[in-house]
């Protein structure tokens, strides 16, 4: 079962860069007040995502912003509707309705891709919400 194992090398190569290339370009603008606690996350949320581990990444995606968010007090870092996602799809997660799951078996065989995207919007989410622009760290 791919899920269980390492992915590839090339793999993980890929996924690591791409996620270091966003927190560059993100970071690029500089940070307010950082949380040393989301900052610490991110290095596990980097390797979730580099394992392809989707639905993890979310769920400590959404962590990690409500940890900055508490500790900047800056509520407009990321726009409104992308926040609502994050944490829609966290709580989705988390708090299971057995009628309709957020994730399923068969998910994990045929729902990867769509997952895989679903956790790159999510770390996308914390890079705006780690890195904000000007205007937005300046709201409080």
């Amino acid at each position: 079962m791919e899920q269980l194992d390492p992915p590839d090398p090339l793999v993980w190569d890929e996924r690591r860069l791409w996620f270091e290339r966003r927190q560059a370009a993100a970071s690029a603008r500089g940070a307010g007040r950082v949380s040393e606690q989301a900052v610490a996350l991110l290095i596990d949320l980097q390797a979730c995502f580099c394992a392809g581990a989707w639905a993890a990444t979310v769920v400590l995606a959404a962590t990690i912003v409500d940890t900055q968010v508490e500790a900047s007090k800056v509520r407009r870092a990321a726009p409104a509707e992308e926040l609502r996602w994050l944490r829609a799809l966290r709580n989705r997660l988390v708090h299971e309705d057995r009628s309709d799951p957020a994730l399923t078996l068969q998910d994990q065989w045929t729902g990867r891709a769509e997952w895989e995207r679903s956790a790159r919007r999510a770390v996308d989410i914390v890079f705006a919400t780690l890195y904000p622009e000007r205007q937005a760290a300046q709201q409080t």
